[in-house]
């Protein structure tokens, strides 16, 4: 632990907590500049007084925290591209959107499509003729003839400019956050026949890594790889996802092994190993050979980095490996804790909003887990023969990394695979020659030497992991799921996980107190919660697209009134996290009705047949299903409700005059696509 630069471990952290600030608190980034520069002078004068760090008082140590928390603010608002004038969005006026607009980008990044749309980010360069730069969530309806456009491919349509819908039932997936960390926050969707191909190229990095891909997988396609295989070749070795299909992406999930699928640490580290084995000769034939190995190993693992299209994972684990390397090649005693930490502060400062990645906050906290955790775990047995030492070996490493990922997976996942050891424990051991013979397939298929033999080898060799990766999967008993997860108890937990550590390795008595008070505090919440979500009551109007869907929560159990069936895919998407989060399950779903009594509130359901005059009957809410064809002044003048709600079955035109009514009559009005699903306590 001497070894650790505690100095630059409290530098990092205090970016981190300045981009946690930053990215909610609003200011002008001049402003947030000039602090800085100003707390940099005050730190400078601090250091000329203390003369060494962290020796004469804690003066210095405070003034540096605060200097770098700023520093962190300042990085948030620097790098967000709609503070500067060139930004698309200071061409628009937001005030009249949306109207047609005429925009010139070119492709960035090809997204995994939808069942309705190809997906893509894409960078502006023209908006209305005027130079503007920023990137754009692109939407290209399916079509069977359609090709998939490429990288770099320049493009110009005249659409409407639209922003990123938010999520509008509780606790679902919000894409537009997801999105609003890699600065994204509007999209056009556009017909093929839209789109005008300008035929020119925007080169970069991108663009010929890309251009690398397909040709390789050009190659490949000429072997008798099915679709199976090839996206499992493209995932693993080429770091693209797109393609593989959900029933196996969910399998893999539900093994647990969805990290072999994503290229991070394992496969850099993996490809490290390979690059130091093969290029050891260079070590003892050259009189420069140390320094040519340093220079061919990083630039083998940044060319590997930039084909497998940078993303957060790949970027952490390639810049935490390329100083690995130079210590391993120097013989320095660095810590990996440095080598992480300069990694992550490295990152954030070229983009901040990576923090908030979640592959990003997973495999930084799986490799902290797996260099602090596994080797405590490593020492429990000792191993006589070599292959037994191995798969204890890959267990530690499988366990650390799950304790480490634990809570954070079940805050975002709300699953826990049990059999998550035995994938690992099996496919692991034999990842690094799978890389390796994919390394040498693809190498041979670039240059048309494949042996067709060679080909058919490595098909059966992905064909036997998928099976393997299946045959877990299907064991559904032993995967947990719908598991209510919250931020507090996910903190709690990892400070259980913490102590235990620390306890384990040294016993003292302070420690083990507060893993008791720990522990004690998680029951407590966990008891908390439960009661909370057991006298939880509420009446819920869900957006749903053309089919009023209705729910009452009741003793953890909700019923669906639906004026359409339900698909089992749809009930999911709807209700998913919000049974979890409130740990209720789907008791029934049934024929919506007109008239509903909850509490002491009369609820009426005005539908298509616009029947609504009943005798001595005033509702206090007035659901509006099916654009009925009324006269809300007249309805309002009628039965005098206290609340409208018009949900996502009506036209939007429809919804618009209904709005102006209700203002005009200062009655209440929830329409579900603005505001989101309508709750009633």
């Amino acid at each position: 632990m001497k070894l650790i630069n505690i100095p630059f471990i409290v530098i990092t952290i205090s970016t981190l907590l300045g981009i946690l600030i930053g990215r909610h608190l609003t200011i002008v980034p001049k402003i947030v500049v000039l602090t800085f520069l100003i707390s940099i002078c005050i730190l400078g004068v601090s250091w000329k007084q203390s003369k060494k760090i962290f020796s004469k008082g804690y003066s210095f140590v405070i003034i540096m925290v605060v200097v770098f928390i700023i520093f962190g603010i300042a990085l948030v608002k620097i790098h967000n591209p709609k503070n500067y004038s060139s930004h698309y969005s200071n061409h628009i006026n937001p005030k009249v959107q949306p109207y047609d607009i005429g925009i010139q980008f070119y492709i960035k990044e090809r997204l995994k499509p939808s069942f309705y749309y190809n997906k893509y980010i894409v960078s502006t360069k023209f908006v209305d003729d005027k130079a503007a730069h920023g990137k754009i969530l692109l939407q290209v309806a399916r079509d069977s003839s359609q090709n998939i456009l490429d990288i770099g491919n320049t493009y110009t349509t005249f659409t409407t400019l639209k922003p990123i819908p938010r999520a509008l039932n509780p606790y679902q997936f919000d894409y537009s956050k997801h999105l609003y960390t890699q600065y994204i926050s509007h999209r056009i969707i556009v017909l093929p026949h839209q789109l005008i191909d300008n035929h020119k190229i925007e080169y970069s990095l991108g663009y010929l890594a890309n251009q690398i891909r397909k040709t390789c997988t050009l190659k490949l396609s000429k072997y008798d790889f099915d679709s199976t295989q090839l996206s499992i070749i493209n995932a693993l070795l080429l770091g693209q996802r797109q393609d593989i299909s959900q029933d196996t992406f969910d399998d893999y999930r539900d093994a647990g092994a969805i990290h072999i699928l994503a290229v991070s640490g394992l496969h850099v580290g993996i490809i490290l190993l390979l690059l130091n084995f093969f290029l050891k000769p260079l070590d003892r034939y050259y009189k420069n050979g140390k320094i040519i190995k340093l220079t061919l190993t990083i630039l083998s693992l940044w060319c590997f980095a930039i084909i497998a299209g940078l993303s957060p994972s790949v970027l952490r684990a390639v810049t935490m490996f390329s100083f690995l390397a130079i210590g391993m090649q120097i013989r320095s005693k660095t810590s990996i804790y440095n080598s992480l930490f300069i990694s992550l502060f490295i990152l954030i400062c070229f983009n901040p909003l990576l923090l908030f990645s979640v592959g990003f906050q997973l495999s930084y906290l799986a490799v902290f887990a797996i260099a602090w955790i596994q080797p405590l775990l490593f020492k429990i047995y000792r191993p006589r023969f070599y292959l037994s030492k191995k798969l204890w070996e890959t267990f530690t490493v499988t366990i650390a990394a799950q304790l480490g990922l634990l809570p954070l997976s079940l805050f975002y996942f709300h699953q826990f695979p049990l059999l998550f050891f035995i994938s690992n424990l099996i496919i692991i051991p034999f990842l690094g020659g799978i890389l390796g013979f994919g390394i040498l397939v693809i190498l041979l298929a670039y240059l048309n030497i494949l042996p067709e033999s060679i080909a058919a080898l490595f098909g059966n060799c992905i064909d036997i992991m998928n099976t393997i990766i299946a045959w877990i999967a299907d064991q559904e008993s032993f995967v947990i799921k719908n598991i209510p997860f919250s931020t507090s108890i996910g903190i709690i937990l990892y400070f259980i996980i913490i102590l235990s550590t620390m306890l384990f390795k040294k016993y003292e008595r302070r420690k083990f107190y507060w893993l008791g008070i720990s522990i004690i505090i998680l029951l407590s919440i966990l008891i908390y919660e439960k009661h909370t979500a057991s006298n939880l009551e509420e009446l819920i109007v869900f957006h749903n697209q053309r089919n009023t869907t209705l729910g009452i929560l009741e003793n953890e159990q909700l019923r669906i009134y639906s004026k359409d069936t339900i698909a089992v895919k749809t009930q999911h998407f709807l209700f998913g996290n919000y049974l979890t989060k409130n740990q209720a399950t789907l008791d029934t779903v049934m024929r919506l009705k007109n008239i509903y009594q909850y509490k002491k509130q009369t609820i009426m359901v005005i539908d298509s047949t616009s029947i609504y005059h009943i005798k001595s009957f005033q509702p206090d809410i007035i659901i509006l299903s099916d654009s009925p064809k009324i006269h809300l002044d007249r309805v309002i003048d009628s039965l005098h409700p206290k609340q409208i709600v018009a949900d996502a079955s009506n036209y939007k035109s429809d919804i618009d005059q209904w709005e102006i009514s209700c203002k005009k009559q200062e009655i209440p009005f929830h329409r579900t696509d603005k505001k989101g699903a309508f709750i009633l306590k």
